[in-house]
């Protein structure tokens, strides 16, 4: 069985190519991010560097389609008000689902795996032609999410969004998920269990490997949160607990990575006292400030997975998250981390405050951390994938 993925943008998307065409199951991957080293000729360096930013992907160049398109209308929405930045999200979501659909021809493929929002069309067209449909679901079920922490797009956008997610369960014959959390989230939406697999996602050990040696340095613990700057994320949950423990401790100190977002008014002028906002990095950049920090916190009120963690975790570094992250999964209270309650600033700051006191007791838990990292590493997700979609797509039971 030969599966085709598509995605508007990149996500973990080439993860998934890369595991199929591993197992030689991989029909195409098309996409919204050019992802072969032929689509980089296309643009100047400069471009490339200020559109795009990622690198292409060792996969078969004749499997490989790019829009160009999608990013185009993405960027060109930049400025733009929120509001009409969500509008066009969504368009470009829309329309790269029919440009695949359209693109779909008998023999293609046996199976299509395609992205929520992206994928109704796709699946249309791909019943009719008898492939089966694979959801790939990165976020918890949209009534998961508005119970949480509701949703930032106009009220008339969301209603659509959420219809257009509505048809693609129905029309998946299964769906990927990337954590229990996620799952038990399409579980209690009423989805079958039988359809809803969990497959958790990794990270890149070999980049973000730790320090040889590490020692603390400076006058206080350093605490990294990395992630959009968003309530969702919990950013302002994280800033209240660290006015309380940055005034016990004045030499603890927080640095903020990662986009803008609602909570970015939070962060000044004038910038909280022990706080150095960083804005948007390279991974390379990330992976550089995670190896010098003591702790990661991500307090989020609901996060699917949490990809920092496992980063992270292959650093050496403990993680504080809260129990609405996904990749809390990993975390061994109080041998490679700490889980607390999503929204208890109290009990976040609490924590925190042990940390900050305690930051020999971060260091004694680097070999916990590693351990855990070493089960969530990408190789590890490329066996999983083809092992559950094989199993799958051939009426076997899941693995």
């Amino acid at each position: 069985m030969r599966v085709l993925v598509t995605h508007p943008g990149r996500q973990h998307s080439h993860q998934a190519a890369l595991a199929l065409a591993e197992a030689g199951m991989l029909a195409g991957y098309w996409a919204g991010v050019p992802a072969g080293l032929r689509h980089r000729r296309w643009l100047p360096a400069p471009l490339w560097r200020r559109f795009i930013r990622y690198a292409p992907v060792p996969l078969p160049e004749e499997r490989v389609r790019w829009a160009p398109w999608v990013p185009a209308l993405r960027r060109l929405a930049d400025p733009l008000p929120p509001r009409a930045g969500c509008w066009a999200d969504f368009l470009a979501c829309r329309l790269f689902d029919r440009w695949a659909a359209r693109r779909l021809r008998p023999g293609t493929a046996g199976a299509v795996v395609a992205c929520e929002i992206s994928a109704r069309e796709t699946f249309r067209r791909a019943k009719r032609l008898g492939m089966a449909t694979v959801l790939d679901a990165a976020a918890t079920h949209h009534a998961t999410q508005d119970r949480f922490h509701g949703f930032a797009e106009p009220a008339d956008l969301h209603r659509r969004i959420t219809a257009v997610k509505d048809e693609e369960i129905a029309l998946a014959d299964h769906v990927l998920v990337v954590s229990e959390l996620a799952r038990r989230s399409y579980l209690e939406a009423g989805v079958p269990p039988e359809r809803v697999h969990c497959v958790p996602l990794g990270a890149d050990l070999g980049l973000f490997a730790p320090a040889a040696v590490k020692a603390p340095a400076g006058e206080g613990a350093v605490f990294v949160f990395a992630g959009g700057a968003s309530r969702v994320k919990g950013l302002d949950v994280l800033l209240a607990a660290f006015a309380g423990v940055h005034a016990a401790e004045p030499g603890a100190r927080l640095l903020v990575i990662g986009p803008p977002g609602d909570a970015s008014p939070l962060l000044g002028p004038p910038v909280p006292a022990g706080v150095s906002v960083l804005g948007s990095v390279s991974q390379a950049e990330l992976a550089d400030r995670l190896r010098s920090a003591d702790c990661l916190v991500l307090p989020s009120r609901n996060e699917s997975f949490g990809m920092v963690v496992p980063e992270a975790l292959a650093a050496g570094l403990p993680a504080l998250v809260s129990d609405r992250v996904g990749a809390a999964d990993l975390i061994a209270e109080g041998r490679n981390g700490w889980v607390v309650p999503a929204g208890d600033a109290g009990a976040l700051a609490a924590r925190m405050l042990r940390c900050a006191r305690g930051r020999e007791e971060l260091l004694r838990m680097r070999p916990a951390c590693l351990e855990a990292a070493a089960a969530a590493d990408w190789s590890l997700y490329r066996r999983r994938l083809p092992a559950l979609l094989g199993a799958l797509l051939a009426g076997g039971a899941r693995p």
